[in-house]
């Protein structure tokens, strides 16, 4: 019954002409071309000029103006980011406007690697090694074009490095193999995380087993991560820069830019888009992604919750089925199919216990979760498999990651080839569905006992819908009352044992679940109203043409929250349920 509520609820959402409380519409909004915004790799640049209309001159004039505020630095680097760079153009107007003294960071074609650099065949990384990064002229002269209109001062890497900077990094890295490489500390920096961070990513891997390549191009980051301290830590030396403000927080150039920023005691702010149109991630001292590890239960436990509360989170989640108010949309097809006929078309025995399990994209959740009581993602998948292939009395429905293929970085490890790899057959009760399959995913597990999970925040979603999750990694709902959580391997034997558990989510937890998931979707991403979408993955957004009032305080409630965290130190959350409902 509680399945068929939801349902109902979807398509009642699908066919409101009116959004939940909160959740910004796109259907309304008039989206970019696509040859505008993808054709030409220039169009998702913001025009400040055109955007200010009559305001431009005033604007000028105060960004010329000799500041007494507190420094700030917006260490945005990699100027080519069509999806962050833009945004950071607009903090730096509205932190201008209440008084700070904004510099930004960018790289001018100095570092040998670095986030935007990706691999697709080894020719790239041939090219990578032996001539560089491959699109550093367009990615310098986008962030030259999106950053310099603002008047601000922006300081180049080049213009901070020495001949003997350059070419004691060339030494360090080149002199170091696979087994040092990630032993390395410079500025007083341990670099070790940080290069694999980025090496991982650009190979779009769990390891590096099997790539010829690696160590030139973990020498590569590591050359990079060497020269990004030494530029920061002379530019901390002569501005002293109070905060600093990072695109992600991860990898190479953004990982030093939050280590660098945290030695020289400037208080240290990462953000990210958020799942949500309109939104963004913002946190204190490191990536979003670890805060939420950290996050304690005071900050959402005691909020407000009454009836409205807890529909306008239902609302939400339903129409997470089908992305329908995210701009960032991994599982977007399915949504209207029942749960009965996915069974069916996969092979399912309806007589028999369903367990689910999601993974996470595996390169991802090398980077962003530690393990815990597994040795890695893949050595707790294995692991499950091997267990359930003496359980014939189960079915395991394994959904991989939509993200593994319908991303920009798409893996070059796949969950499925590495399942394939070590089950020649596949034992005959585990039932796996590709990343590229039109099969919902929520409409799946609804024909599951329990799910187990390793890091995804899909795992909070199913508790929503009061399917018991089992917590076997670094997940944000690990010890908040809401899940199993596994803390060994023993442990996890114990909870397998015992399934299935034949039981919906106690309603302790499922109310947790609920509260939390407010706490996350829709007070944790912070509204912007200054922006709109494009409805395009690599540019999902541009700033409106506004008045320069409109960035300054009391204007926009989310960019307030944003601005108060950056310059005093409050925390980046946004009461929603304290606001008046709106679409």
């Amino acid at each position: 019954m509680f399945f068929q509520d939801l349902i109902k609820r979807l398509k009642r959402t699908k066919n409101d002409a009116q959004a939940p409380a909160r959740v910004h519409s796109v259907d309304n909004v008039p989206l970019l071309t696509e040859e505008s915004v993808m054709a030409d790799g220039y169009a998702w640049i913001p025009d400040w000029k055109g955007l200010l209309g009559k305001d431009w001159a005033e604007w000028q004039e105060i960004a010329a103006r000799e500041k007494d505020g507190p420094k700030v630095l917006i260490a945005t680097s990699v100027g080519g980011n069509s999806a962050l760079t833009p945004m950071e153009t607009l903090f730096g107007i509205a932190l201008t406007l209440r008084g700070a003294d904004v510099h930004f960071l960018l790289c001018d074609k100095t570092l040998p690697a670095c986030q935007n650099c990706s691999t697709k065949v080894e020719q790239d990384q041939k090219d990578l090694i032996e001539t560089g990064p491959p699109s550093c002229d367009w990615c310098f002269e986008t962030g030259q074009l999106a950053i310099r209109q603002l008047g601000l001062p922006v300081h180049l890497y080049g213009d901070w490095l020495t001949e003997h900077d350059r070419k004691e990094a060339s030494e360090i890295a080149s002199s170091k193999n696979l087994d040092d490489i990630f032993s390395v500390s410079d500025s007083g920096i341990e670099l070790g995380e940080i290069v694999r961070s980025a090496a991982l990513r650009y190979f779009a891997r769990g390891d590096f087993e099997g790539e010829k390549f690696a160590l030139p191009v973990l020498q590569r980051y590591l050359e990079s991560s060497i020269l990004t301290n030494r530029c920061l830590q002379k530019l901390y030396d002569k501005y002293g820069y109070e905060m600093t403000i990072s695109n992600q927080g991860l990898y190479v150039p953004q990982g030093n830019v939050v280590a660098m920023g945290e030695k020289n005691n400037s208080r240290v702010i990462a953000w990210d888009i958020a799942y949500r149109v309109g939104c963004i991630h913002i946190s204190h001292n490191k990536t979003h992604i670890r805060s939420f590890l950290e996050e304690p239960m005071e900050s959402w436990i005691d909020m407000e919750w009454s009836p409205k509360t807890e529909k306008e989170i239902q609302d939400y989640l339903v129409s997470r089925w089908s992305g329908q108010f995210d701009w960032l949309k991994i599982v977007t097809e399915g949504s209207d199919t029942i749960p009965e006929e996915i069974a069916e078309e996969i092979g399912l025995d309806l007589s028999k216990p369903v367990i689910g399990l999601l993974t996470n994209v595996i390169w991802d959740e090398q980077l962003c979760y530690p393990a815990n009581a597994f040795e890695s993602q893949l050595d707790w998948l294995m692991q499950t498999i091997k267990y359930f292939s003496t359980r014939p009395d189960l079915q395991l429905v394994i959904r991989v990651h939509p993200a593994e293929t319908n991303c920009w970085l798409k893996s070059r490890q796949l969950a499925i080839d590495e399942i394939k790899k070590n089950f020649n057959p596949v034992p005959e009760n585990v039932f796996l569905i590709a990343p590229d399959s039109s099969i919902n995913t929520y409409k799946t597990m609804m024909l599951c006992d329990s799910v187990l999970v390793y890091g995804t925040t899909a795992g909070l979603e199913l508790s929503c819908m009061k399917i018991p999750v089992i917590v076997a990694g670094e997940a944000w709902i690990r010890g908040k009352g809401i899940s199993i959580d596994i803390s060994s391997s023993d442990d996890y034997k114990k909870i397998l044992d015992s399934l299935p558990l034949k039981h919906p989510l106690e309603e302790e937890r499922y109310q947790r679940a609920l509260k939390y998931a407010y706490h996350y979707y829709l007070r944790k991403m912070i509204p912007i109203s200054l922006v709109e979408p494009t409805g395009f993955e690599n540019s999902p957004y541009r700033i409106k043409k506004q008045s320069l009032n409109s960035f300054r305080e009391g204007h926009d409630p989310g960019l307030d929250i944003a601005c108060d965290g950056i310059l005093k130190g409050s925390e980046f959350t946004y009461k929603a349920e304290l606001v008046t409902a709106c679409s």
